[in-house]
């Protein structure tokens, strides 16, 4: 059958090759429709319980992560003029079209009691706007009499201010998100160089733009480095151009093809997807060198130009085939319930299938029209050092292979050892270092103001109205508040008992005593004041301020925090082993039920639904390329012996992450799943030549190892030190995540490459005993 595609191939390759190029051509203008996902990664599944009681808390109380802040630590800023600008900062910033509020201290109001009317009534703190400076450390002071605001805005201890800026949800999770935030830094910076006072910015909507935009950008350069390595790599191997040329425009064809797919498929570019790229060029480049060396090989023995193109279709265009299918299943095993990974899954398990059709078709058919190698093209091939080391591992294979195995059983020690010591852990804001701006501006937050991230407890009281109504369930929510109060890890909550504390507050006068949960006779006259500040707009105010904390129904009450991002294993020993059992034991003998949730938690969840796809993914990878292997192969035996030089690496490879404190995240577990599709390209490549050595031979086993050493070893060591440049350079990125990526996925190449070229000949020769039609 290959015989005929081959043939079909070179009688037809004009066509083809003006049939790739229209399809490149449509894919490429498709790929203008591929856009960033703006929205937060969905983790977690739409039907998981944490999930469905998020959406239902979005759609009561409103996002809980359309928030970002700016923060200083200057005396300066409450000196008149500085304090003028910093008000003019945030009447410019209420301005910028898509920002619903800014809450700074210069907009703030305070109640103020009327007793000859017996209601409240809302003043500016800072109007009009204080013209000395003995005016402003009054209004200043005013502000830090009222609780809600200092225990909110200020740290009273180093004087520190927070600003926070609310934004509309469709430009949250849109392109239009770009524009606000550059206007929002524009005006903050404009600021910085007015007044000489450093800002520090967070909040999920900034960070995240921040990491999305370098995490894109640093792509696109990786992308092109590593196929520029890539091609250079090619290039020192062969000695030749025509190999560059054609390695190029195969990866260029394959990157185009990817991005066409993404726009038609209707994916975004996430963290995930962005990644297809790069990984595609290490898809495509080994196709390219194992068809080109097989060309170059049987050329140099045939001196037939249309011999040797066909026979490398014939003969290892369904090894081809084989290795990209098992590379597409360590990808499609990513289909399931988290959408970004079904997503990346698809893509790119698709990709690899559409770079083997692009590679059988375009290789042999440019190559069609080029001149034949000459001897300098095909003089790598007795590359005199590369000619001693396969001789080396053949030796290796012959004599030593009890030291071999001695070496595996030390590596597999190893391995087994680390990978006891392994972490799950992740964060929030994951993978920047410590020093980075984004780090220390966080950090920052968290000193300060103990975090940023969002948590969020809804109490759920069990009857309409009772939320409201009843003084039991106010004194309840008081009790769990005073509580998390006492929680280092947790920023002063705010909610509707805030509210009602405040306004007790201002009932007496400003007390800063009386902010508290006022008696239930104290109760009815502060209500009274409250309902009868009556202006319509400010019964709006109160009810939209009201309705952020308490649901239509008045059944449910929020708790809104603020935390650091303590990392999962942290945050999820705070959730169950202090907050929610002091929620169970505050609520006991109640019919109140209370839950937390909040994207923090979602971020946890979320995270322990990808590592545990990612693993169950990684153990279906090995399952699948071993029913892939056994369909190629027939044999059991052979099965086995083909999965174990690329397990060993997965494993030493998992034993440092464990030695040298390599958290498993979803960053670091990927890897393993990527690296064994590829590495199993080698032994493939290697059994391969390996069975048609044992037919040549009549089932000389040591003999056809032999061959298929000095043979396969040029493509295995070429593949596997294009493989190697291509993703080295990613340690050079700013992130850990991808610094993982290209630290730990070369090392995994690497052991691969020796456990295939040492392991897997002296597992042949000491447990491969087939008989004749056994195995070929």
């Amino acid at each position: 059958m290959w015989d005929k595609i081959a043939e079909f191939i070179l009688r037809n390759k004009l066509i083809l090759l003006l049939v790739l190029l229209a399809i490149t051509v449509y894919m490429g203008y498709r790929a203008r429709e591929v856009e960033v996902n703006y929205a937060p990664t969905p983790l977690v599944p739409a039907h998981d319980a944490e999930m469905v009681f998020y959406q239902k808390f979005i759609k009561e109380f409103g996002l809980d992560e359309n928030v970002m802040a700016f923060a200083m630590q200057d005396s300066a800023v409450y000196k008149l003029d500085k304090f003028k600008k910093f008000a003019d900062l945030c009447e410019a910033l209420r301005r910028i079209e898509g920002v619903t509020e800014v809450l700074a201290l210069p907009r703030l109001q305070y109640l103020e009691k009327d007793t000859t009317q017996k209601k409240f009534t809302s003043e500016k703190i800072f109007a009009p706007f204080p013209t000395t400076q003995e005016a402003l450390d009054m209004a200043l002071k005013k502000v830090k009499s009222v609780h809600i605001y200092s225990s909110q805005l200020l740290n009273i201890q180093n004087g520190a201010m927070l600003t926070a800026v609310t934004i509309e949800k469709n430009y949250l999770y849109s392109s239009k998100r770009i524009p606000l935030i550059k206007a929002y830094k524009k005006l903050c910076e404009k600021f910085e160089a007015e007044t000489g006072i450093k800002l520090h910015y967070s909040g999920l909507p900034y960070t995240r733009t921040a990491l999305a935009q370098k995490i894109r950008s640093e792509m696109d350069f990786f992308l092109w480095v590593s196929a520029l390595i890539t091609a250079l790599v090619v290039y020192v191997f062969y000695r030749s151009l025509y190999p560059v040329l054609v390695s190029v425009g195969l990866i260029v064809l394959t990157i185009i093809w990817a991005l066409g797919t993404l726009a038609m498929l209707g994916f975004r570019i996430t963290l995930l997807t962005g990644l297809m790229p790069p990984i595609l060029v290490i898809v495509a480049i080994p196709n390219a060198i194992y068809l080109i060396t097989k060309y170059q090989q049987e050329y140099l023995q045939s001196g037939n130009q249309h011999e040797a193109l066909k026979k490398v279709v014939s003969k290892i265009g369904f090894v081809t085939i084989i290795v990209n299918l098992t590379t597409a299943v360590s990808f499609f095993v990513f289909i399931g319930d988290v959408p970004v990974l079904t997503d990346f899954g698809i893509a790119t398990g698709l990709n690899t299938c559409f770079a083997f059709v692009i590679s059988i078709i375009f290789v042999p058919a440019v190559f069609a029209y080029l001149p034949p190698p000459n001897v300098r093209d095909i003089q790598h091939l007795d590359f005199k050092p590369m000619q001693r080391l396969l001789d080396s591992l053949v030796v290796l294979a012959q004599k030593y292979r009890t030291w071999t195995y001695i070496c595996t059983f030390v590596v597999i020690a190893i391995g087994i050892y680390g990978m006891t010591r392994v972490k799950a852990l992740a964060y929030i804001v994951d993978d920047i270092p410590e020093n980075s701006v984004i780090m220390q501006d966080l950090r920052f937050f968290e000193r300060n103001f103990k975090g940023i991230m969002p948590l969020e407890i809804i109490i759920d009281t069990g009857k309409p109205r009772r939320a409201t109504k009843d003084y039991k369930i106010l004194q309840k929510i008081d009790s769990i508040e005073r509580y998390l109060v006492s929680l280092p890890e947790l920023h002063e909550p705010i909610s509707y008992l805030s509210l009602i504390k405040t306004a007790n507050q201002a009932y007496y006068n400003g007390d800063e005593a009386s902010y508290r949960l006022p008696t239930k006779n104290e109760l009815l006259f502060v209500m009274n004041y409250a309902s009868a500040s009556a202006s319509k707009d400010s019964l709006n105010k109160g009810k939209n301020m009201m309705r952020a904390f308490v649901d239509s129904t008045e059944q449910r009450i929020r708790i809104s925090l603020k935390i650091a991002d303590l990392g999962t294993i942290k945050m999820d020993t705070l959730v169950k082993h202090k907050i929610l059992p002091a929620l169970q034991r505050i609520l006991k003998d109640t019919k109140m039920e209370a839950k937390v949730t909040g994207s923090s938690i979602l971020f946890i969840k979320g995270n322990d639904y990808l590592i545990d796809s990612l693993i169950s993914g990684t153990w279906m990878a090995v399952l699948l390329v071993a029913i892939a292997h056994g369909l190629l192969f027939f044999n059991l035996r052979i099965v086995i012996i083909s999965l174990v030089p690329n397990i060993i690496p997965l494993v030493l490879t998992g034993g440092i992450m464990g030695l040298v404190g390599i958290a498993l995240k979803p960053s670091t577990i990927i890897i393993f799943s990527i690296v064994l599709g590829i590495a199993v390209d080698n032994t493939v490549h290697f059994l391969a030549r390996y069975r048609l050595a044992l037919y040549e031979s009549e089932y000389d086993i040591m003999g056809s190892v032999m061959v298929s050493i000095r043979e396969t070893g040029y493509s295995m060591i070429y593949t596997s030190v294009a493989l190697l440049g291509g993703f080295i350079i990613f340690v050079a990125s700013d992130f850990g995540g991808t610094v993982a990526l290209g630290a730990l996925t070369s090392l995994t190449l690497l052991v691969a490459l020796i456990t295939n070229l040492t392991l897997l000949p002296a597992l042949l020769i000491t447990f491969d005993k087939e008989k004749k039609g056994e195995f070929v």
